[in-house]
């Protein structure tokens, strides 16, 4: 009877040694299965961190560009820090060298517009623009700024042929850059823009102008300062 319980007690231990291992894989695996979740959620932390990251930088970016675009629209700041030259009209502008902030200044409604001198439709509006300066020439600024030289539609040489062929008295001049049509956004010729008395932009007229349109918006202008 001695040795079956001895074989009975060596058999037990065998049995005990054979499953002791399995027990620890089973452990670290019951410990892995813990970590994974804590790895999750540190990833979507930091995907998120980058998210409100791109977005912060993304919102910004669009508070600038508008900031910029607040500028152009308005008239103010860098869109009216441009200079031309005149061709004609010093005693109204006041010199040869005129800066356009200063016209803004003055406290009276200013028309710029963009023109060139072998451009077809602003030979056609300019004696209606010479009808209406002659009307309100007391009351409002009337600026012809050449770009024929920036558009491909003519020299300084044709503008000043044109002014004359059509007898036009109002104010006139060029730039010696793009910088007005960029600053403005002239995209078409003729282009005309409508600044009130508080120097802010009250209208503009992208390509020709019947002389009732713009007899109507210089009114309103008008009316406005008065």
């Amino acid at each position: 009877m001695a040795p079956r319980n001895r074989h009975n007690r060596r058999h037990r231990r065998n049995q005990g040694d054979a499953s002791e291992p399995t027990d620890a894989p089973a452990a670290a695996a019951t410990s892995n299965r813990k970590r994974k979740p804590a790895r999750k959620k540190a990833r979507r932390q930091g995907g998120s961190q980058a998210k409100l990251f791109i977005f912060g930088a993304a919102a910004v970016v669009v508070l600038l560009v508008g900031a910029v675009v607040f500028q152009v629209i308005n008239g103010a700041g860098a869109a009216s820090a441009f200079s031309f030259s005149v061709y004609q009209g010093e005693e109204i502008l006041g010199g040869s060298e005129v800066k356009f902030a200063d016209l803004l200044d003055e406290g009276k409604p200013i028309v710029l517009n963009f023109w060139a001198g072998d451009c077809p439709p602003c030979r056609a509006e300019m004696p209606a623009l010479q009808r209406v300066y002659e009307q309100h020439e007391d009351d409002i600024i009337f600026v012809g700024l050449d770009v024929g030289v920036f558009t491909g539609l003519g020299t300084r040489e044709s503008g000043l042929r044109l002014l004359e062929e059509l007898n036009i008295t109002y104010p006139a001049g060029a730039p010696p850059n793009r910088t007005p049509m960029v600053n403005y956004s002239v995209r078409s010729m003729p282009t005309t823009i409508f600044f009130g008395a508080d120097g802010q932009i009250f209208r503009r007229w992208d390509g020709g102008i019947s002389e009732r349109d713009m007899n109507e918006i210089v009114s309103a202008m008008v009316a406005e300062a008065s």
